[in-house]
C-alpha cells in the first residue's frame, strides 16, 4: 500500500511556521534573576564611584565579571541598564521610609516625613550619592522621561498634599499645586548645590535632615498639629505606591 504524505502546514505566505520556543524552565528563570541582580548591584556600585556620565558599559561588564552581550541580553542600552539599577533602588527606598514612618507614633506628620526620608536616602549608598555631590545620575534619569510622566508625578504630590491639608497636617491657605512646586525646587536644589557651591560648602547630611524637618515644621504646618497622623501614613503610602517605575 501507498503511504499517504501530509503536507506540512504553511503560513498563508507559503512558508512554515515559526517555531516555538520552548517555555523557560524555574532553574533557567532564577539563574537569570540572579545574574540580573548582580549586574544592578555592580552597575549601582559604580554609579556611585563614577557617576552617571562616566560609567559605561565596559566598566558594568568587566566588574561584574560578563561579558558585554550579556548585558545586552537584558537591557538594551546604558541608559535603560542604569534606570533600572536606579529605580531598583528607589523602590527600596520607598519601603525603607514606609517602615519609618510606620515606626514613628507621629510619622504620618509632614516634618517627620521629611526626616525619614533624608535619613533613608543616606541609608542607601547610590540615593545617598545624588545628595552629596553626584547630581549627573539625577539628571540622567529625568532627562529619559517624557513630560507627561514628570507632570503625573507633580500630580500625585499635588493630590498627597491636598490629603494632608483635609487631616489638619499641612495649612489650607497655601495651594497644593505652589507647595508642590517650592517643595521641588527645594529638592533640585539640594541635588546640584554640592557641584555648585563645593563639597565644603555642604552641610551633613543628618544636619541637613534635621533643618528641612524644622523647615516644614515652621513653614507648611500649623500652630497645633493633631494628635493621630495615621491619615498621613496612609496618604504617604498611597503616594510611594503610585510612583510607579516608568516603562
Amino acid at each position: 500500500m501507498a503511504s499517504t504524505r501530509h503536507p506540512s502546514r504553511r503560513t498563508l505566505s507559503g512558508s512554515a511556521p515559526p517555531a516555538q520556543l520552548p517555555p523557560e524552565r524555574p532553574r533557567d528563570a532564577e539563574e537569570r534573576r540572579l545574574r540580573e541582580e548582580h549586574i544592578l548591584d555592580t552597575t549601582a556600585m559604580l554609579l556611585v564611584r563614577y557617576g552617571f556620565r562616566k560609567t559605561t558599559i565596559d566598566d558594568v561588564a568587566r566588574e561584574a565579571g560578563v561579558g558585554k552581550g550579556t548585558i545586552y541580553l537584558h537591557w538594551k542600552d546604558k541608559n535603560e541598564l542604569f534606570r533600572a539599577a536606579i529605580w531598583r533602588e528607589q523602590e527600596r527606598l520607598s519601603e525603607d521610609i514606609k517602615q519609618r514612618i510606620a515606626a514613628d507614633p507621629k510619622g504620618g506628620s509632614l516634618h517627620r516625613v521629611t526626616t525619614h526620608g533624608v535619613l533613608a536616602t543616606l541609608a542607601s549608598p547610590l540615593m545617598a550619592a545624588i545628595l552629596t555631590g553626584k547630581s549627573d545620575i539625577y539628571s540622567g534619569v529625568l532627562g529619559a522621561y517624557d513630560p507627561g510622566y514628570i507632570n503625573q508625578l507633580l500630580s500625585d504630590t499635588d493630590a498627597y498634599l491636598i490629603q494632608l491639608q483635609d487631616a489638619g497636617l499641612v495649612r489650607s491657605e497655601l495651594p497644593a499645586s505652589l507647595i508642590t512646586y517650592l517643595m521641588t525646587a527645594l529638592k533640585v536644589g539640594i541635588v546640584y548645590l554640592p557641584e555648585i557651591l563645593g563639597q565644603d560648602n555642604m552641610p551633613a547630611i543628618p544636619q541637613l535632615a534635621e533643618g528641612l524637618s524644622d523647615l516644614m515644621r515652621r513653614w507648611l504646618e500649623p500652630e497645633q498639629l493633631p494628635g493621630d497622623t495615621e491619615a498621613g501614613k496612609e496618604s504617604l503610602n498611597e503616594l510611594l505606591d503610585r510612583i510607579k517605575r516608568p516603562a
